[in-house]
Parts: structure tokens; sequence; C-alpha cells
């Protein structure tokens, strides 16, 4: 009992311990840089900014309105917005698209016109937005998306406010989810949080080691 009692209160293990594991944890998070540096991902996701019914419920019961487009009558319109951002840190190229197959998107309702579509920054070119042969449903063929790029695109479609779905993504190396991604500011941010959990965790083992060895 005496021989343990020495081993785990001498200062000089704790030391030791601690500079192991500050070690190891340096060693990961530098790893895990170098890896992410070396190995950019791409990322694409996409959400519904709108999807607005052009009535309400008074005038669709009445007839009081009616919306028509090309002389076709749209029972229930609506406008949907979509939005495509490149949230990776690399360029998306057509080569990325296996096979030459398109994204597709399910919108669940019929798609009665693209309204529009547009891109950010100033000389991204917006990609084409077309029509498949299944009911409700949108493409955009292979193309080039820019690292940090967003695409909008406006709908005009007769159905109800179901949420629009991404069917199909034959994206090559390429990580395609809804809903916004984490802001680079945010990442940033944690990873400096991580650094300084580090050097905290260093400080403190260091202190802790020299109190144990100061003891009598």
């Amino acid at each position: 009992m005496l021989t343990a009692s020495r081993w785990y209160e001498s200062g000089s293990f704790w030391q030791f311990a601690i500079t192991i594991v500050v070690a190891v944890a340096v060693g990961a998070l530098g790893a895990f840089a170098t890896t992410r540096a070396s190995n950019p991902k791409r990322r694409l996701t996409y959400r519904t900014l709108a999807n607005t019914s052009l009535f309400v419920a008074s005038h669709s019961q009445t007839g009081a309105l009616s919306v028509t487009h090309l002389g076709t009558a749209v029972a229930r319109p609506r406008v949907i917005e979509l939005e495509l951002k490149n949230a990776g840190r690399r360029d998306i190229t057509a080569t990325q698209f296996h096979a030459g197959e398109s994204i597709v998107f399910d919108l669940r309702a019929q798609v009665v016109a693209v309204l529009e579509v547009t891109s950010s920054p100033d000389g991204a070119v917006a990609p084409a937005v077309t029509l498949t042969s299944q009911v409700g449903q949108i493409q955009i063929p292979p193309c080039l998306l820019m690292r940090k790029q967003t695409v909008w695109v406006s709908l005009l479609v007769d159905g109800s406010g179901a949420d629009v779905r991404c069917v199909a993504a034959p994206l090559v190396d390429v990580q395609v989810r809804q809903g916004d991604a984490i802001p680079v500011g945010m990442r940033r941010i944690l990873t400096l949080m991580v650094i300084t959990l580090v050097l905290l965790t260093a400080g403190v083992g260091s202190m802790l080691g020299y109190v144990i060895s100061a003891r009598p």
C-alpha cells in the first residue's frame, strides 16, 4: 500500500501522464487539421426558402381569383423558392456528376413553369433547370458549381404545400444534405474552442503536477 501511494501521489508521475495526454491531443488535432487541409470536402446543401400559395383559403373556395399560365388555369397555384449552395471548399465540376446523370428534386406538386434561376456571386453561371418526364420533378444536369456559389430557383406549381425532396444526387465525392451548412465563421470558432480546450488542459495539468510535487 505504501508503494502504491507513492506512485499516485508523485508529482513527476502526474506531470508525465498529463504531458502524454496533451501530446496525444495536440497530435490528433494536428493530424485532423492536416487531413482536412489536404482533403477539402465538397458539400452541396439545399433548402426551401418559400412554398407560398397565391390564394388564401377564401379565394380558392369562392373562385374570386384565378391564375392562368399560357392560357391554362392553375387550380392551386404556389410559388416555390429553392436554394442550392456549394458549401464546400472546392468547386463541384461537371465531371463529378456520375455517368452524366442529373440532380433531381421532387416538388410533390405539378410544375407549371420555371420562373427564374439566379446565381451568386457575380461571374458564377446559373445552372440549367428543366422538367423531367416525371410529374412534379425538376433536374439540374451536369454543370460547374463554383466554391461558395448559391443558386436560387423560383417555380410556379399547382398543388399542396408539401416539402421539396432531393430524390437523386449522383455526385462523386460530394456530400449532399438538406438544410443550411454550418457557416465558415462558426467552424473556425469551433476549431479555436478545441485548441483553447487543449491549451487549458495543458495549463491545468502543469499546475496540478506542480502542486502535487510541492506537497510535503
